[in-house]
């Protein structure tokens, strides 16, 4: 979906979706809670960049019992010229094989080395 399907939405995402942001957002994720809702979303976020294109490198980990997966991701990007890199991770719940809720958290990987020197102070 996020790679350029955002029409999938309608195959994979509950008809009760809820979606959980991080501040500051630009997004109302009440407003974002149906497949169609989702589609509009993931349409509008990859319309601010020239390039988008999202790899993980290890996970999905998975719960069967709670019927969650999370997974790291990294993000290539391209606006304007320039190319940051983003990395992230994302835990989505599912009931009866679609998705009912989306947690999700980014940032510009630049800046994690900056979190990381911070934490062993």
């Amino acid at each position: 979906m996020w790679n350029g399907e955002p029409g999938l939405a309608h195959a994979i995402v509950a008809e009760r979706f809820k979606l959980h942001l991080t501040p500051p957002t630009t997004v109302d994720p009440q407003t974002v809670n149906t497949p169609a809702a989702v589609e509009r979303w993931v349409i509008a976020h990859r319309s601010k960049f020239q390039r988008l294109r999202f790899d993980t490198n290890c996970g999905p980990f998975v719960d069967v019992t709670a019927c969650v997966v999370a997974g790291p991701w990294f993000a290539e990007t391209s606006t304007d010229g320039s190319s940051p890199a983003v990395c992230g991770m994302d835990t989505i719940a599912f009931r009866d094989g679609r998705i009912v809720e989306y947690w999700t958290i980014g940032k510009a990987a630049a800046t994690i080395g900056t979190w990381a020197r911070r934490l062993r102070a």
